[in-house]
């Protein structure tokens, strides 16, 4: 009786237990239910039109120009009633990646959406792939409690020169800015740590330069110089402008918005270049030695420049060989025809013009814009080799040719050797009188400019351009280290004789607030008239002697001289240098 009594109680206290276990499973059946069950996933998939070699780095990093450059964009949306459970997405690209997990989610409730974005790390090879090809992604997506999922898609994927200037749809480019949408991306041409590169400038800072520019203290003419150094030495090289467009011309001119672009080493090696790949070359060099390089990019038209403390400079690097923008163009007519053009080119930035854009190397480089890597190359180092012998050729200035055959003419006539162990006590109308009997010619440690004239300068003494308040006329000035000596080179169009030409300096001087006195010397054989003068201004004033004549449609000549601080420590420079006249 005792042990029916007690098994009844027992039961009778486990009867409750029974119940709540019973609620719990009816409360949780649903949730417990699609944990089990399985979940159907929807995939939505937006892809690059291309794949493009030069930019595999930018591919590579979420962060490069905002994350624009993934590979593509999955949409994944779970469109069941049940969540899915660790979820992986994954991808491939046969003979280039192998199979890769890129992103993973433990849960995917019911109605949920997530994105995966995928940016592909390629292997550095892809860059010594020169021809288009047809590549397969595939992607594969697995989970806890779905079927696998397996899609992919074919994708073009170009040579390493292959560049696309926007990857917006074709119906979608309206304005300017669509048209380079990829703008950006042409930094990844840019390629100051190519070995070769560095090597082309180390070529250009001593044959050209005579000496490693420095640009730490920001002095804007000292990267004038280096501006037109590089433009000296390509025209040196006789590389050629194409004369082929370098920039789509027209927003709905759909096929141009792709082109082959050629490396800096290709085209300092092979000696010719579009527009856009001189820009490209001008800014690699300027890269490397440490300026602030810029592309200016208009319609149907690209050229270099730099900016430094706040302003900006061009130079119009077609002008070399070839069909340059307005013909074949000196070094002092190249970089005022730049700085024409970028005057006209802020013009129309301000005005909102979107075809209108400069590209900041520097600013695209450090968002993630980065170059490729390139090897050393023993043949490419040998060409420029050869290339940087073309340098040391008398330093000629590039395409002055309107006098070139009567340089010649001159040069076969005057080659008689100066003695140079002339009493550099004799005075200055003895010296005069010697360049009359000598007929002009090289003195030792000095070399030859051939140009608008031709005469003998001091071999430590460099050529620099002339500024932007410098008088029309003024072509060239060659100076020593400190600019304390000089020689100016001058060309006047249209006028009669060396008079007329001396009285528009003396004019030029006096608007700019200076005094020019000067009197008349001589003239030689040659048919140069001297001059001998001064030229003062508030911070100083100047010795100098002047030979000008009449050359085909107007006068040419020369201006020697040095400060009148100086003293006489290059009198005998700029004897020498007016002697040497030819």
């Amino acid at each position: 009786m005792n042990v029916v009594f007690s098994n009844v109680n027992r039961k009778k206290n486990l009867l409750p237990l029974l119940l709540l276990v019973a609620g719990l499973l009816m409360s949780f059946h649903r949730p417990i239910f699609s944990l089990l069950s399985p979940a159907k996933l929807d995939l939505q998939i937006q892809h690059q039109p291309v794949i493009m070699p030069a930019v595999y780095k930018v591919y590579a990093n979420e962060n490069a120009l905002s994350g624009k450059y993934s590979l593509f964009k999955m949409l994944i949306t779970n469109n069941s009633n049940n969540t899915a459970q660790n979820v992986e997405v994954s991808f491939q690209i046969p003979n280039f990646i192998e199979w890769k997990s890129i992103a993973k989610f433990p849960v995917i409730l019911s109605g949920q959406s997530v994105v995966v974005n995928c940016y592909p790390s390629f292997p550095d090879r892809i860059v010594d792939k020169t021809t288009s090809s047809k590549e397969t992604v595939n992607i594969k997506v697995t989970g806890g409690n779905i079927s696998e999922i397996d899609q992919d898609f074919g994708i073009d994927m170009k040579g390493r020169n292959d560049f696309l200037y926007s990857c917006l749809p074709a119906d979608e480019i309206r304005t300017g800015a669509d048209a380079f949408d990829n703008m950006g991306l042409l930094t990844c041409y840019v390629t100051p740590e190519d070995p070769i590169i560095k090597y082309y400038t180390q070529k250009i800072q001593e044959k050209i330069l005579k000496g490693e520019a420095a640009f730490e203290g920001k002095d804007e003419k000292e990267g004038v110089r280096f501006l037109t150094g590089i433009y000296y030495a390509t025209a040196l090289s006789h590389m050629v402008y194409s004369g082929t467009s370098g920039v789509p011309a027209k927003i709905d001119d759909v096929s141009s918005l792709f082109q082959s672009i050629r490396l800096p080493r290709e085209v300092i090696t092979g000696k010719t270049g579009l527009c856009i790949e001189l820009s490209l070359v001008y800014a690699s060099i300027m890269m490397n030695a440490g300026m602030d390089p810029v592309i200016y990019l208009i319609p149907g038209h690209a050229y270099p420049g730099f900016k430094m403390n706040g302003h900006y400079y061009a130079l119009e690097a077609t002008g070399i060989n070839g069909e340059g923008i307005g013909g074949v163009m000196s070094v002092d007519q190249a970089y005022q025809r730049g700085m024409k053009e970028a005057n006209e080119f802020f013009q129309m930035y301000a005005s909102g013009d979107s075809r209108y854009m400069i590209l900041d190397v520097r600013d695209a480089i450090s968002k993630g814009a980065v170059a490729m890597e390139l090897k050393d190359d023993s043949y490419l180092r040998q060409k420029i080799d050869e290339i940087a012998q073309s340098f040391e050729a008398d330093h000629q200035i590039a395409n002055q040719p309107q006098n070139n055959a009567q340089q010649q003419n001159n040069d076969q006539q005057n080659n008689e050797q100066q003695n140079n162990d002339e009493n550099q006590n004799n005075n200055e109308n003895n010296n005069e009188n010697n360049n009359d009997n000598n007929g002009g010619s090289t003195p030792n440690g000095y070399n030859l400019y051939k140009g608008t004239v031709t005469f003998a300068y001091p071999g430590s003494w460099r050529i620099h351009p002339r500024m932007a308040q410098s008088m029309p006329q003024l072509k060239h000035i060659v100076a020593n280290a400190n600019n304390t000596a000089y020689v100016e080179v001058y060309q006047f169009a249209g006028y009669n004789d060396a008079a007329q030409a001396v009285e528009a300096v003396q004019q030029y001087v006096s608007g700019l607030g200076g005094r020019l006195q000067y009197k008349t010397k001589a003239q030689n054989k040659t048919g140069y008239t001297l001059y001998s003068g001064q030229t003062f201004f508030n911070q100083g004033g100047i010795n100098w002697i002047a030979a000008f004549k009449s050359s085909g449609n107007g006068v040419v000549g020369i201006a020697a001289g040095a400060n009148l601080n100086t003293g006489a420590k290059y009198k005998t420079d700029v004897l020498n240098i007016i002697n040497s006249l030819r």
